[in-house]
């Protein structure tokens, strides 16, 4: 018999039995009292329940907590662009391009003198930079580069041609004084004499009848002493007092063939120009027109109608690009 005294042996067999559940408290109730909680208690340490037909609330970072709105920054006070925006350009970033499309378009209108090449390089330029600052219209600036590179490509090809003209001009002019040139043409030498009083006729600028006349390129011409000469009655040109006749020869030593329809002369006496006469019945029909080979020479003889035989000035040039000589008696 076991004393009501002494504790129970928990390992004694005979105390063994089943023990005891310990009760929950009642639902509801605050842990140590009997009372419920307001709008209904939960486990000891859960959170409060809100009441029926509260609002929810959901911890910031919780699962099912609003987002923020699409559209807005991660960090308040920085919104980003409304969806499918454009981030806006600075102000007056086409103002490059547009001066370049206008410099351009101008200086094209103007490329054909030096001014609008001028207006192209500064356009060209700008168009440039813009493209390269990357700001406003990029097409705007591609067309002012275009426009302005076009106009000073026209202005230098304009100014390239200006210039071959005018030197085209130049030496047409310098061709034209070479041919109508006295003495000075560098292709004319004095002519050597075949007569007696060479040795006095030797310095002058002139020769006299019987000389002859040589030019650099292997060409020499002599005329004769003028005779006189009767026209026939079918004769043209036979006008003035009296009618004298030159033979006229032609040397070609020029190593090419020479034509002698090139040959122009012209005759004065005393002042007055001699009209050349045309004798087809006598076979005086000025200059022949046959060619004549290198080495070889032609001959032939002029008419002129002078007005005093005594003072006679005969010029005579074996082509266009020769200077004349003049021979005199």
């Amino acid at each position: 018999m076991s004393d009501p005294q002494k504790p129970s042996d928990p390992y004694d067999p005979a105390a063994a039995g089943p023990p005891s559940v310990p009760q929950p408290p009642s639902y509801g109730a605050y842990p140590g009292s009997g009372q419920q909680a307001p709008g209904g208690g939960g486990a000891p340490g859960s959170a409060p329940q809100p009441a029926y037909g509260a609002p929810q609330t959901t911890p910031p970072g919780a699962y099912g907590a609003p987002q923020a709105h699409y559209g807005q920054a991660g960090q308040p006070g920085q919104p980003y662009a409304p969806y499918g925006g454009q981030p806006s350009s600075p102000a007056g970033g086409n103002g490059l391009a547009i001066a370049s499309v206008v410099l351009g378009g101008v200086g094209l209108l103007l490329s054909i003198i030096v001014f609008g090449g001028v207006l192209g390089l500064v356009g060209l330029a700008l168009g440039i930079v813009a493209l390269l600052k990357k700001t406003g219209s990029r097409l705007l600036a591609i067309i002012g580069t275009a426009l302005s590179g076009l106009a000073v490509l026209v202005s230098v090809a304009v100014l390239v041609v200006g210039l071959v003209a005018a030197g085209s001009v130049r030496d047409s002019i310098d061709e034209s004084s070479g041919e109508t040139g006295g003495s000075s043409d560098p292709g004319v030498t004095e002519p050597t004499e075949s007569t007696d009083d060479a040795s006095e006729e030797a310095a002058s600028e002139n020769a006299v009848f019987g000389d002859v006349w040589s030019y650099d390129d292997g060409i020499s011409v002599s005329v004769s002493a003028p005779q006189p000469f009767t026209p026939s009655e079918t004769a043209a040109g036979a006008d003035q007092a009296a009618a004298v006749v030159f033979t006229v020869t032609v040397q070609n030593d020029t190593g090419a063939n020479y034509d002698p329809i090139e040959t122009y002369s012209s005759v004065s006496s005393g002042g007055v120009e001699a009209s050349q006469v045309f004798d087809s019945a006598q076979g005086l029909m000025g200059s022949p027109s046959t060619t004549v080979p290198a080495g070889q020479s032609a001959t032939w003889q002029e008419v002129y109608s002078v007005s005093d035989p005594a003072q006679l000035v005969y010029q005579i040039a074996p082509g266009y690009d020769y200077d004349a000589a003049v021979f005199t008696n």
